[in-house]
């Protein structure tokens, strides 16, 4: 069956004979007037745009969801439905606006129209007028994304003034909103100062968001602002704006402002509460006045609000933090004597406090009881504590202390690891640090190049050629490739106990990997051949770093003149250091002191 053209309700002459008189009328309009359009040539029972606004504001109230809709139309009426039938069905339809909603959503999801702002603004007013707050957000949202150069407030402002619409002022308030949500901060803040222009000041929820974003984006003047732009439009600020004000003017560092503003609060009618006072301590704290913050802490007591547990972990803080932990202590037991449980937070200042002092013994009292009360030390607390006795040098209690950490699961750092290896290479204990390598690797982490160096480096300390190079050679298996400081360090030990064949392939090792020969490698292996007597090779050879490297190290030539002075040939000393001079080395006053100490002890032997 085929759908006819017009209106079923009107007979097909009549419409033919209106079709050709229009026909007429677009061909040859009259001088001036623009040509109208085909359906409102005919009489309004008659108009099919008028039919279809008519038909679908009496079946809208059956409308349940966007997918209704189709039976509800007659597809031959949706060529008529343009933006001017929207707007008319939206406004007749004011008191139905969740069928409005889901028209609008049919229109735009099959792509038949695109509502304008006007037709979202319409919307938006229905909605908020009914109270469905969070739906007139959702128009909003989609209004500013639909359309991102249009202006949503001019629209909102325009259909409010139309007279025709059921308008509520809160819609100003939540086109704000709308913007915060999205991030879009300074189209939220102009909203606001239009809505306070325009007598629709946003309520004191709106501007409180919009405070506290400001706060959050660091823009302090810009609180105060909105806050006094607020106030002179007869927006009662409640305590929740009292309390977000005074956290920006801590942030912004104004904590005497902040102090005024509690006063204020007072004046206003306002109790300040312990989420008050706790911004305004930490505010203070974290400026350094922590004498006004503790005198906070006791007005608090005084006004008989009771501390929590934000007000003792600032106070506590800040205590250790001065290196008073006996006063952070007293507050840790007060806390507990109100009957507080102290949480993770509050256990952690504590340890830190003590490990930092370097008493030990305490710190381990507290992280027993951390552990009783289930809480595990993560892993910045476990770092400080190996720190903390690393620090007294209790190294060995430092062991079995990481070991029970890793026993209770506790999440041991890679920090906490390579400062103890530090600790035990520097105390020439290579082996134990060795044997944490094997901890490390179990608890998930891979030891690197760094770690490996300094184990290294004090297997070489102490003289001990084979775990040396039995570490590199771990390295390898592993694939943690040798860096310039591994090859640096293994070569100067070689250099120094005379292998200087080895630490030579050493050094062809080093080049073939890529690694730049430094003055440390060149003055190690120069002061091994001068060791051994071979001068005229120690010469040659720096002559080739100097020409090759650019090398110019003072004390590879030092090394060199020593040999001559203390052999008592000044002769050669001098020839040397004038070969030395024309390769770019500059005497120094170690090298003036080889030479008039050589000449002192030989001057019988020279010819003056």
């Amino acid at each position: 069956m085929v759908t006819p053209l017009w209106p079923p309700n009107l007979p097909q002459l009549f419409f033919v004979n209106h079709m050709n008189r229009a026909g007429k009328l677009l061909r040859n309009p009259p001088a001036g007037v623009p040509p109208p359009s085909l359906p409102s040539l005919l009489p309004p029972s008659h108009n099919p745009s008028i039919i279809a606004v008519n038909l679908i504001s009496s079946r809208l109230h059956l409308v349940s969801s966007p997918s209704s809709i189709p039976s509800l139309i007659p597809p031959h009426l949706l060529p008529f439905l343009g933006p001017s039938e929207l707007s008319s069905i939206l406004l007749r339809s004011q008191s139905l606006p969740l069928p409005s909603l889901h028209l609008l959503s049919f229109f735009q999801s099959r792509h038949l129209l695109t509502p304008s702002p006007h037709h979202f603004a319409l919307l938006a007013h229905s909605l908020t007028f009914s109270r469905h707050f969070s739906l007139s957000l959702s128009t909003l949202r989609s209004l500013i994304l639909t359309h991102p150069t249009s202006d949503p407030f001019s629209s909102l402002l325009s259909s409010a003034s139309s007279g025709r619409c059921n308008f509520h002022s809160a819609v100003f308030s939540l086109l704000v909103t709308t913007y915060l949500h999205l991030g879009f901060l300074r189209q939220a803040l102009d909203a606001f100062y239009r809505s306070v222009n325009a007598g629709f000041p946003p309520d004191a929820v709106t501007s409180n968001s919009l405070i506290n974003s400001l706060a959050k984006a660091g823009e302090f003047d810009g609180c105060w602002e909105v806050y006094t732009a607020m106030r002179n439009a007869g927006v009662v600020p409640n305590l929740y704006t009292f309390n977000i004000m005074i956290n920006a003017l801590c942030r912004a560092d104004d904590a005497v402002r902040a102090r005024e503003f509690l006063e204020e609060m007072g004046m206003n009618g306002f109790d300040p509460d312990v989420v008050t006072y706790n911004t305004l301590i930490n505010g203070y704290c974290r400026k350094g006045r922590l004498e006004e913050a503790l005198g906070l802490y006791k007005l608090m007591y005084r006004r008989g609000i009771e501390p929590d547990l934000v007000t003792y972990t600032v106070l506590m803080k800040s205590l250790c933090k001065e290196r008073r932990v006996p006063e952070a202590h007293q507050l840790f037991d007060r806390m507990r004597h109100t009957g507080l449980s102290p949480d993770e937070m509050c256990f952690g200042v504590m340890v830190f406090g003590y490990s930092r002092e370097g008493k030990m013994r305490e710190a381990w009292i507290l992280v027993q009881a951390m552990i009783s009360c289930g809480y595990l030390p993560n892993n910045f607390l476990c770092t400080e504590v190996v720190k903390g006795y690393v620090n007294v040098g209790k190294l060995l209690p430092c062991l079995n202390i990481l070991a029970q950490f890793r026993k209770i699961g506790a999440a041991v750092s890679f920090d906490a690891y390579k400062h103890l290896v530090a600790a035990l290479c520097h105390e020439r204990r290579p082996n134990a640090a060795r044997n944490l390598l094997k901890w490390m690797v179990e608890d998930g982490f891979k030891p690197n190049v760094d770690i490996y160096n300094l184990i290294i480096q004090s297997f070489c300390d102490l003289g001990s050629r084979a775990d040396a190079f039995s570490l590199k050679d771990e390295m390898v298996e592993i694939d943690i490739e040798s860096n310039q400081y591994t090859y640096t360090i293994l070569i100067s030990f070689l250099c120094k106990i005379g292998e200087l064949a080895v630490a030579e392939c050493l050094i062809e090792e080093m080049a073939g990997c890529g690694h730049v020969l430094d003055s440390v490698t060149c003055a190690a292996l120069v002061s091994g051949y001068c060791s051994r007597g071979e001068v005229s090779k120690a010469e040659d050879l720096v002559k080739y770093y100097v020409l090759e490297f650019g090398l110019h190290e003072n004390a590879v030539f030092n090394d060199l003149i020593k040999v001559y002075a203390d052999e008592g040939d000044m002769e050669k000393a001098f020839e040397l250091k004038n070969r030395m001079m024309k390769l770019g080395f500059v005497p120094n006053p170690e090298t003036c002191k080889l030479l008039v100490n050589g000449l002192l002890r030989n001057v019988s032997s020279l010819d003056v």
